[in-house]
């Protein structure tokens, strides 16, 4: 976006859009011109210089400065420009990307949330770096917003249209030389727009659409996925604004609803937005209101009144012209959907639906639990609903004896449970005809496993590789049993991993059980990648650890975080290099140390020496630059 030759660029990369309009279409537009709202323009970084397009309809402008965990330096003049265009509400968009953990200082190295990361070039780290970067532009337009006055600038943030701006002009695995196309590739580029859409879902952004073209959203994700079908999309590529027109109504690179097109305006990128748009709404209601419910359709884009045609759900829903939803009578308890079309006088369209469910129950939370073999003998929650007219009558259908539950939706247990796991579910009804189901799952004294789970060392460091096993929802110490074939690798009753002996290249596992003296009980794995210290045949293995090349440089009076390639690291060594620089190891895979290094300010500029000192009493250096 906001590039001349991106224009260009997206022409190509989608296809040849054929440019030969009708005159009709050209009268047509000449009569009936779309409603001022309807066209805008998009702006970010490039504009900071210049000056801003004239009287826009809306306004997006761009959080980033190209690239993800970036700032736009001129947000804020943007924001104000785009809050004084004619619907004065202002959308956002940000810049993604997923060049991989590599001289990457954003990469997540120790995440267990939203998803579990230590580091790896994976989907889970991938989706994590995607929500990092969401957190980081949100907190860059609640800034602006801040600055431009907003009362509730966070709110405001929120409230705002969001888009994503997937583009292959950014760095992506499926992109770079050093990955390439891949089903990995492509796995983890899309990880990292789903795990930015994610974020954005999760404090409440209710519209977060995608900017791409067919061609740059196959190149970087493989391909439509299902999954995103329901995600408006931004479309580029028409070279008019008669075409951004009937580019509304082609399919999308998702399958989803194309809601804004681009095309060139007044030197800029100009937007259009398409079509009429009306949010499906779902509505629960008692048996006995049925027969007098009413509710009002809402449209908006449109251009003056807005006339409803009902296509299906009739007669139990009748739809009326100005979109009044009323029912035939009294229905009985199900699920009832109404369809249809809209439009204004200005040619604006678009479709509706409403669903309506009559004496449908709903369980509310909760829905499962968790207790240890002692507790269990004394467990009970109450169920609850929603969506009932009165009082609850829970009916059980399933799960007794062990699980119990009363009329009132009191669940308990017949006594003490042994470990595992346990579901009890039924019917719930009202007095007034409404009806719904109920599940419950409780798990009883399962030990959970906690990382590690697996680690990797070379075939020098296997003779005195060591790592401790841990595990939560215990009741007091733990005893590991190792079960199985023996194997190379010892777990000892407290759980502490180690090697009978040096170890040849390869993957070596064990598993077992894990029980605490309450009766609670669960199982373990771990396995250990041994690699060689050197792949060839014609060199001399090493007989120690060896560093070879330096990632990143170190700056004075700030941290930064660095990566030395080499062999036989393991244990995380202590690194030392000059007086008033601080080194910390956070990441150690045997052959690379990601290093946290923080140099004192004032400190002179130059070529050292990072001193590794190994527990087994081996060293090495290796130069790096400080500038």
């Amino acid at each position: 976006m906001n590039r001349a030759t991106r224009y260009l660029a997206a022409i190509l990369i989608a296809g040849v859009v054929d440019t030969t309009i009708a005159s009709d279409t050209f009268a047509a537009a000449a009569i009936t011109p779309p409603p001022v709202t309807s066209t805008g323009y998009d702006i970010s970084w490039p504009q900071c210089a210049g000056i801003f397009p004239p009287s826009p309809g809306f306004g997006v402008v761009g959080v980033n400065n190209g690239v993800p965990y970036s700032k736009n330096s001129c947000l804020s003049n943007e924001l104000r420009w785009a809050q004084n265009a004619a619907n004065g509400a202002p959308a956002f968009y940000v810049n993604t990307g997923d060049q991989g953990p590599s001289g990457n200082p954003n990469w997540p190295s120790s995440r267990t949330t939203p998803r579990v990361c230590s580091g790896a070039n994976s989907v889970p780290c991938s989706y994590d770096y995607g929500w990092g970067a969401g957190e980081a532009s949100f907190a860059t337009a609640v800034s602006a917003e801040r600055a431009v006055g907003s009362a509730s600038p966070a709110l405001a943030a929120r409230s705002a249209p969001w888009w994503l701006d997937v583009e292959t002009g950014n760095a992506w695995e499926a992109k770079a030389t050093s990955y390439g196309p891949s089903a990995s590739s492509h796995a983890n580029d899309l990880a990292m727009i789903e795990g930015l859409l994610a974020y954005l879902h999760s404090i409440n952004i209710t519209s977060v659409g995608i900017y791409s073209t067919t061609s740059m959203w196959n190149g970087i994700t493989g391909g439509s996925v299902t999954e995103l079908n329901a995600v408006s999309t931004w479309v580029p590529g028409a070279g008019s604004l008669a075409q951004a027109q009937s580019n509304c109504a082609k399919p999308s690179f998702t399958g989803g609803r194309v809601s804004l097109t681009q095309y060139p305006s007044n030197g800029f990128d100009g937007d259009y937005v398409c079509g009429l748009l009306s949010a499906p709404v779902t509505v629960p209601v008692t048996v006995p209101a049925s027969a007098t419910y009413s509710d009002q359709l809402i449209a908006t884009n449109n251009n003056g009144p807005v006339t409803f045609v009902q296509t299906s759900g009739a007669p139990n829903l009748v739809v009326s012209a100005t979109g009044l939803v009323t029912t035939s009578g009294q229905l009985a308890p199900g699920s009832y959907s109404v369809t249809g079309t809209m439009s204004d006088a200005h040619g604006d369209g678009g479709t509706f639906s409403l669903t309506l469910n009559v004496g449908t129950i709903f369980q509310s939370s909760l829905t499962t639990g968790s207790v240890k073999v002692p507790g269990s003998a004394l467990f009970s929650n109450q169920l609850s609903a929603t969506g009932n007219g009165g009082p609850a009558t829970f009916v059980q259908a399933s799960g007794a004896p062990s699980l119990v539950v009363s009329s009132t939706g009191l669940i308990t247990t017949s006594g003490a449970l042994a470990p595992g796991t346990y579901g009890a579910k039924g019917t719930v009804t009202d007095a007034l005809g409404g009806l719904g189901t109920f599940t419950f799952t409780l798990t009883v004294g399962i030990i959970s496993q906690k990382a590690p789970t697996r680690a990797s060392v070379t075939t020098i460091g296997s003779t005195t590789f060591s790592d401790q096993l841990s595990v939560s929802r215990n009741d007091g110490p733990v005893n590991f049993a190792q079960t199985g074939a023996p194997s190379s690798l010892v777990v000892s009753s407290t759980g502490l991993v180690t090697t009978g002996s040096a170890l040849t290249a390869g993957i070596y596992s064990v598993k077992g059980v894990t029980t605490d003296s309450f009766g609670d009980a669960g199982t373990f794995v771990f396995t250990l990648t041994v690699t060689p210290i050197s792949t060839s045949t014609t060199t001399t293995t090493p007989v120690g650890p060896m560093a070879r090349v330096v990632r990143g440089h170190a700056t004075a009076g700030r941290t930064a975080v660095l990566i030395v390639t080499g062999l036989g690291f393991y244990g995380r060594p202590h690194v030392t290099s000059h007086v008033g620089t601080t080194i910390v190891v956070i990441h150690d895979t045997g052959r690379a140390l990601t290093m946290r290094v923080s140099v004192r300010s004032g400190s002179r500029n130059g070529v050292f020496a990072f001193t590794f000192a190994f527990s087994h009493g081996q060293t090495c250096k290796v130069r790096y630059v400080q500038r």
